[in-house]
């Protein structure tokens, strides 16, 4: 339960920022650093503003995400500027964003490679993700309502919410979008029925205002020319790379220190999960392998697909 000193400002924070009253990926890593430098992509120069734990384990979690962001805002200006060159078909200024964007998601996999170098798998597992996982599917850790918000007077409501998760951020969303790739739910062929649509109410309205307004222009309505065929191939090898280092995160992270015993350890939101590798969820409680299977099959194979029907 929480109490209404604490209930009552998180509900109005959360309402004024347009984002659900739990930690988010916004809240979490956008809005939570400080950085001695104007360079974000330098992970030496930030600093987290909050962390749960107080280890350097935590904040270099977050951070790593706030540089990943930071890199991949290098291209956004000129994607915006090539999904407005589709009406003109000015080729050269797709192609020179194209050029830019399949190196940009390399050097963004290139910063998600370097979380092994401060934030131990096991501390992250067992210390630092009970306090991302939300409340949604914690029936195991005692929580099988959720957590009930008392907003004092006889006021209340009971919620389940997911957690904070890498899924909910502005940037990934936003290169699935022009590049065309459709996460669907299992056994569901429909892409509004996905994941990638509930993580798109967890990030903030201005975000995913954005987000509508560049969903009628992806890659593979761009029918442009032939020319643009090997740049599409790139961009879906730099995808399935990036998407690849991205299991790789959840296996080294999530499944394997599921599998070992931490001192310590009793039920709770950490342990609770603790169960076949099938089962196992991520910070937002949901499943995390297929979840990063299924993102890395369909970041690769979307373009792929598209690609033949750029004829014109």
């Amino acid at each position: 339960i929480l109490p209404p000193a604490v209930a009552v400002p998180l509900l109005r924070v959360s309402e004024h920022l347009e984002v659900p009253p739990v930690a988010t990926y916004a809240g979490l890593n956008l809005w939570n650093f400080l950085s001695t430098t104007n360079d974000f992509t330098d992970l030496d120069s930030l600093e987290s503003l909050h962390t749960f734990t107080g280890t350097k384990d935590e904040a270099w979690f977050y951070l790593v995400s706030v540089a990943m962001e930071a890199q991949g805002a290098r291209i956004m200006t000129d994607m915006l500027n090539a999904l407005e060159s589709i009406k003109t078909r000015h080729y050269d200024t797709i192609t020179r964003a194209l050029e830019a964007l399949s190196g940009n998601i390399r050097q963004i996999g290139a910063l998600l490679e370097r979380m092994y170098e401060n934030c131990d798998p096991m501390v992250f597992f067992y210390e630092i993700r009970p306090f991302l996982a939300g409340s949604k599917n914690m029936a195991a850790a005692g929580l099988p309502k959720g957590v009930f918000y008392d907003e004092g007077n006889g006021q209340g409501s009971w919620q389940q919410l997911r957690g904070g998760s890498n899924g909910q951020s502005s940037l990934i969303q936003f290169l699935d979008i022009v590049l065309g790739v459709e996460h669907t739910s299992e056994g569901n062929s429909n892409p509004h029925a996905s994941k990638t649509n509930t993580n798109q109410t967890r990030m903030p309205a201005f975000h995913e205002e954005g987000h509508t307004n560049v969903s009628s222009s992806t890659l593979p309505a761009w029918a442009a020319s032939e020319s643009l065929q090997n740049y599409r191939f790139q961009l879906s090898n730099s995808m399935t790379e990036f998407r690849n280092k991205h299991l790789q995160i959840v296996t080294r992270y999530i499944v394997l220190p599921s599998k070992k015993m931490h001192s310590g350890v009793k039920v709770d939101l950490a342990s609770a999960s603790s169960v076949k590798d099938e089962q196992l969820t991520g910070t937002n409680s949901v499943d995390a392998i297929p979840e990063a299977n299924k993102r890395r099959n369909s970041a690769g194979g979307t373009v792929r697909e598209s690609s033949a029907e750029m004829i014109i």
